[in-house]
């Protein structure tokens, strides 16, 4: 008589990617048990989060069926493991609209290359969650689907722009999650859920073949997950060149999963809690007084500093509206009166904008970020807060004209995040605590071009110091 598999320690459904594959290497579950129990709780929960707008339940089971077959040589490091990825992001079987009405039709027929990478390596794609018209908001509202509701709190979002990418991770739907970040629009909802979502460097992950780059190398794809080490499994598969990029990377030296076991380097870690522009709020401020006594815990020398992030808004808008007055060109003009207004007010600004005031943007971006980037010459890492407010209310960010005001608000809640989009660097937001309300709130650790390794080793320091994954939002049960 066979003896009985063993019972993991946790559900599949909140199982860390890393052990998840252990488990299914060791034939403790199988790769369909996975997916089914994903599958079976994306049910139960979705209809209130409304996280994933496209589910691929039918493929997602024979890749689990296939993966099973597979002779132990050729299981790859995510074998057996379901993800989601971002409305943005194309594969063969899901459509991609884009979080736009007019584009829920879409169908791109390939797998991008990084879609492409995650399936090669074993993972099972389960669906595609939702996002904001074209990333444009700091909500996950829109009009082709339903509001996404953060799993902490459902009057509260996700924020955005990856926000249901963020609510699917925090509620048990796949360990995994592929995101995009273009403004913080990646970490600003892990932190609004309590998960972990990291900024890879410019050039450290592709947008091949559709696109070689996105908002002139400002909106970088990374990896979602309720661990540092699961990120840092996620990222070994996303990283590397592709041919022709304008910002590709060399291909990593190590494994950024090995540089989280790592024991934590002597490092210099700048502190600030001042943001830019803008205020933090009091809640927000006590978690990060509160995290940078626990960073201090770790043997790392702590630095009240900071560099100075002025001067990086005006041009990161004029970038913005330009590149979304391209994408709008490229709607059919029976489609247009379907876009938000929110979307045709940023395309009317960026109509505007002359060759000369685009070339004088990047520019000044360029420059400013030279600035900026000499500050990690004397330090290895700083720690901010996330976002310098709780998670917004469902409604905050309504749909309408008014460009540069609107965002201009939307700019202090992310005063310590779009900075470093335009800089190119590496930066992890980690769940750091909650406040009231059951909000999560979240830290975020920067570091210097190509310096993934440190701040993943760091982060997962702090992770086992304050352990989080355990945690567990008040859903219906999957």
């Amino acid at each position: 008589m066979n003896a009985p598999a063993r019972t993991p320690a946790q559900p599949p459904i909140f199982t860390p990617a890393t052990e998840l594959r252990d488990l299914v290497a060791r034939k403790e579950l199988s790769a369909v048990e996975v997916t089914e129990a994903v599958l079976a709780h994306l049910e139960a929960v979705n209809p209130v989060l409304n996280a994933v707008v496209a589910v691929r339940a039918e493929g997602a089971l024979a890749d689990a069926r296939a993966a099973d077959a597979l002779p132990t040589d050729e299981r790859g490091p995510l074998h057996g493991v379901p993800f989601t990825i971002k409305d943005v992001n194309e594969s063969a079987d899901l459509p991609a609209a884009y979080g736009s009405l007019p584009f829920t039709g879409y169908k791109p027929g390939f797998d991008s290359e990084l879609v492409a990478r995650l399936r090669r390596a074993g993972g099972i794609l389960v669906g595609s969650t939702n996002m904001p018209e074209f990333g444009l908001r700091i909500t996950t509202e829109n009009r082709a689907f339903p509001a996404t509701r953060n799993p902490w709190n459902p009057e509260h979002g996700p924020a955005g722009s990856s926000g249901g990418a963020a609510a699917a991770v925090a509620a048990g739907i796949g360990p995994l999650a592929l995101a995009a970040d273009g403004s913080g629009s990646g970490r600003a909802p892990a932190s609004a859920c309590g998960i972990v979502g990291l900024k890879p460097t410019r050039g450290r992950t592709s947008w091949a073949p559709a696109s070689q780059e996105q908002w002139a190398g400002y909106v970088v794809n990374g990896p979602m997950a309720r661990t540092v080490r699961d990120a840092a499994l996620m990222l070994d598969v996303m990283a590397g060149p592709v041919v022709g990029e304008p910002y590709g990377l060399p291909a990593p030296a190590g494994s950024f999963l090995a540089a989280c076991d790592r024991p934590p380097e002597r490092l210099r870690v700048a502190y600030t809690a001042t943001p830019p522009h803008g205020a933090v709020a009091p809640e927000v401020r006590e978690v990060f007084e509160e995290t940078v006594s626990a960073f201090a815990s770790l043997g790392v020398e702590m630095v009240e500093a900071a560099p100075d992030l002025g001067g990086l808004l005006d041009p990161m808008l004029t970038v913005m509206a330009a590149n979304v007055a391209a994408m709008v060109r490229g709607v059919a003009p029976e489609h247009l009166a379907e876009l938000e207004s929110t979307t045709l007010d940023i395309a009317l600004h960026g109509e505007r904008i002359g060759a000369v005031e685009y070339c004088t943007a990047i520019t000044a971006a360029q420059n400013r970020a030279a600035d900026v980037l000499r500050f990690w010459t004397r330090h290895d890492v700083l720690l901010t807060p996330t976002l310098t407010v709780l998670p917004p209310v469902l409604g905050a960010a309504p749909e309408g004209p008014g460009f540069q005001e609107r965002w201009r608000e939307y700019a202090d809640w992310l005063a310590f995040t779009y900075p470093f989009n335009i800089t190119g660097q590496p930066a992890i937001s980690l769940p750091a605590g909650r406040a009231a309300g059951n909000l999560p709130v979240g830290v975020q650790l920067v570091g210097a071009p190509g310096a993934e390794d440190r701040l993943l080793g760091l982060a997962a320091a702090f992770e086992r110091a304050r352990p989080w994954a355990d945690a567990r939002p008040p859903l219906p049960a999957g």
